[in-house]
């Protein structure tokens, strides 16, 4: 007789870090995802460039932790792995859109300017949330990662239109080929989705002189 899949929610703590306050008026709110085996503390140390009055950045860990060498050490966090993969996704949606709902719930008003950044993993996460979820940014950031091929783009166009989306890509980065960010900018292109380009030197990195170009350019 064969197994029989069964799947059952329950609840779990997630966690996340800030850098900025959550008092007086902010002007811009970042939710940025880690990638694949990060955690979200180091991670957040990429932004602090960015953390000036009236900024405040929220970083999110994944749900799943690992050791990242065999069975003790460094620790790092997945958004998700090919096993079960649907449940998981809609996880991280479930846990995101909390995040968000909780976040705003704390400021004094919605800010002007609501950012998505996703870096490599965090990439897939940050467009199936936006696709999936309600929570509703005005800059969507791809950075150094991809554009999922199964990703809801009708959903995604819809529940996005007045966001603008950016492709970061680093012409030295050593995981995203060229020929992966083509793939990406033809995905969003042969869906009607428009969007920014960027290009860096440096890597799968953040330097933060690409960084600060970015948002010059908000």
């Amino acid at each position: 007789m064969p197994a029989e899949l069964h799947h059952i929610q329950t609840t779990r703590t997630a966690r996340y870090y800030s850098l900025g306050s959550f008092e007086g008026e902010i002007r811009e709110l970042w939710f940025v995802l880690h990638g694949y085996g990060q955690r979200a503390e180091d991670f957040l140390k990429n932004f602090a460039p960015l953390a000036t009055e009236g900024i405040l950045i929220i970083a999110p860990e994944a749900l799943s932790r690992f050791y990242t060498r065999g069975f003790a050490g460094d620790v790092g966090a997945s958004w998700m792995t090919r096993e079960d993969r649907a449940s998981e996704i809609q996880d991280y949606v479930r846990y995101l859109e909390n995040l968000y709902t909780e976040v705003t719930l704390r400021l004094k008003k919605m800010p002007e300017r609501i950012v998505a950044f996703g870096f490599s993993q965090g990439c897939p996460a940050v467009l199936r949330w936006q696709a999936a979820g309600t929570s509703p940014v005005t800059e969507i950031v791809i950075w150094a990662g991809d554009v999922p091929r199964d990703l809801a783009f009708s959903k995604f166009r819809t529940s996005t239109e007045k966001a603008r989306k950016w492709l970061i890509h680093s012409r030295t980065d050593e995981f995203i080929s060229p020929e992966i960010y083509r793939e990406s900018e033809d995905l969003f292109l042969s869906n009607g989705i428009q969007f920014h380009t960027m290009d860096f030197e440096g890597g799968h990195k953040i330097p933060e002189i690409a960084l600060k170009e970015l948002r010059s350019k908000f």
